[in-house]
């Protein structure tokens, strides 16, 4: 009889066992399936389509240059800024037009722009003033830029007036053109001479 429980009672062990192993394999199943998971997640780029709603913007349009694209004149708003003119017929004077990006991207500029005064006298191609050194002008969506027009004003004398109706504006590497009405004095007419005192400087930030 006592061989006989002892028999019982090694066959609950063993069975018991069995059980314990059982569940710590699937333990360790389900673990390793876990840590797989993860792994295979973490190796997904932020970037990916794999990624789904959590990958990276992306910017704009697809090859665009850095700093934006060239500014042309459908981009830009003219207007004479305050405080140009001369401030005395025998001190030369300035004629400041403010450009401003009136467009939703960011434009650039670099370098002189092409400015006609048209007037009584017919059109002044303006010469550009050397001097001053073309920087790279970078617009944000309503950024303004300026270009000055230096003049030399119409004081009489023997000299001849140059009656201004407007000014015609094409921006750097554009071919359309703005048009802005001249505010100052009236210039004096140099279109003929070599060295006028009448010229415009390169697009600027500055003031």
């Amino acid at each position: 009889m006592r061989n006989l429980q002892l028999s019982v009672a090694a066959g609950l062990v063993a069975v018991l066992g069995l059980t314990v192993t059982a569940c710590g394999s699937d333990a360790a199943d389900a673990g390793g399936a876990k840590a797989s998971a993860s792994s295979s997640q973490q190796a997904v780029p932020a970037n990916s389509p794999a990624a789904g709603q959590g990958s990276a913007p992306t910017s704009g349009k697809a090859g665009a240059a850095p700093g934006g694209r060239k500014c042309t004149a459908a981009d830009l708003k003219a207007a004479v800024a305050g405080g140009s003119g001369a401030q005395s017929p025998d001190a030369p004077g300035a004629e400041e037009i403010e450009l401003t990006n009136k467009s939703g991207a960011v434009c650039t500029m670099k370098g002189y722009p092409g400015v006609d005064l048209v007037g009584d006298r017919g059109t002044w191609n303006l010469p550009r003033f050397h001097g001053a050194q073309a920087e790279q002008v970078t617009l944000q969506p309503g950024g303004k830029a300026y270009v000055v027009i230096d003049y030399l004003p119409f004081a009489g004398g023997g000299g001849v007036e140059f009656k201004v109706q407007k000014i015609v504006l094409t921006p750097p590497d554009d071919t359309s053109q703005l048009t802005v009405q001249w505010s100052g004095a009236n210039p004096q007419d140099q279109s003929g001479a070599t060295h006028p005192g009448t010229y415009v400087r390169p697009v600027s930030t500055k003031r």
